[in-house]
């Protein structure tokens, strides 16, 4: 199993130039390929060259100061988006490439040949001994895959090592569970058990919005300016961090506690669409959410079932299979017109998605 594993790294000065450096470097690699890829015309320029990194190289030498492995890496990376591009399998269309921009978040990867783990420090190639915050040990005996350093928008450093292991499965509860998202509740579980929604960006929203507001009264390209948008860059990173923090844990304990968990597989894309419900929908993060579940079902053993998406389980009772016709959002209860039965909504959905869950796995 591939697992990656994240770290704070703490530069100094000399090892700080020398990142970004190799960030500018990657950057313009990039920057250069997109250029050359967004030069296609029919008419006027029918054949695209692109020249490759050790090109590049040669006619920049200030590029020669970092290690080619970082821009054979980005290289790689362009080939394979050009390939997934061109892809007629694939399901979803991939648009055009875009620039990368130097304030946004900069990274760079190199392969297992070009770093190495020396106790509380990592190796890099042309940059040297970098210390880092081990707030969990690697696993004993793993292989070292690679290692991608970012720099996000606080101007913090990290590394994530990827390592191949073995990854120790947890035991097994033979329980089931349909899981029902919403924006009001962030989950309602099919044996009764609701997980509130914690509203992380509503709660810092007011704080936010006093940060840009002072943003934009900064003359741009002023010391203060960027003083300004440092600080609206960490309430960003604070909240984004506290919505991850609450879907690790949410989703370890649902796949720790359930061996087949059944979801719906909603289309958030088109959901945050409607300007009444995207922000809300944006806050709660369902696709990261699923992805978290996905990814550590397969780890640690479990079986994730995705329903159909216009499967009706809002609408159907989930005593005697009634369908309703039509169904409010406001209706907070459902009251099946048949049977009398009554349960709340979201209840009642929870269930109808582990049985259809259950079924769909049988019958695979």
């Amino acid at each position: 199993m591939l697992r990656a594993y994240k770290y704070c790294l703490v530069p100094n000065v000399k090892q700080s130039i020398s990142l970004n450096k190799t960030m500018g470097c990657v950057r313009y690699y990039w920057n250069k390929q997109v250029e050359s890829f967004n030069s296609y015309d029919k008419e006027t320029n029918p054949v695209v060259s692109f020249k490759t990194s050790t090109e590049i190289r040669k006619e920049n030498e200030w590029m020669q100061e970092v290690s080619a492995a970082a821009i054979q890496q980005k290289e790689i990376d362009f080939k394979e988006f050009k390939k997934q591009h061109f892809s007629n399998t694939r399901k979803k269309y991939i648009g055009r490439p875009s620039f990368k921009k130097r304030n946004d978040r900069q990274s760079f990867r190199l392969p297992n040949q070009k770093f190495s783990i020396i106790e509380n420090k990592i190796r890099l190639e042309k940059i040297g001994k970098i210390k880092f915050i081990e707030d969990r040990p690697l696993p004993v005996n793993c292989k070292l895959m690679s290692i991608t350093v970012s720099k996000d928008t606080c101007d913090k450093y990290y590394a994530s090592i990827l390592v191949e292991t073995q990854i120790k499965q947890f035991e097994k509860t033979n329980k089931t569970i349909g899981i029902d998202v919403g924006i009001k509740e962030f989950a309602t579980l099919s044996d009764g058990i609701v997980i509130n929604n914690p509203h992380y960006f509503r709660d810092s929203q007011a704080e936010l919005k006093k940060a840009q507001r002072r943003l934009s009264r900064k003359k741009k390209g002023s010391s203060r300016r960027k003083k300004c948008k440092l600080k609206v860059a960490k309430i960003h990173k604070k909240i984004a961090n506290q919505r991850e923090n609450f879907l690790h844990n949410v989703s370890t304990k649902i796949v720790k506690d359930y061996d087949v968990i059944s979801i719906e597989d909603l289309n958030v894309a088109g959901m945050v669409k409607n300007h009444k419900l995207a922000k809300s929908i944006s806050d709660v993060s369902f696709s990261k959410f699923f992805s978290m579940l996905d990814y550590k079902c397969k780890w640690y053993g479990k079986e994730l079932v995705k329903i159909p998406r216009f499967t009706p389980s809002s609408k159907t009772c989930s005593g005697c299979g009634n369908v309703k016709k039509e169904l409010k959002l406001s209706e907070r209860t459902y009251h099946c017109d048949v049977c009398g039965h009554e349960m709340d909504r979201d209840l009642n959905a929870s269930i109808n998605i582990n049985c259809i869950g259950v079924e769909m796995l049988k019958r695979a």
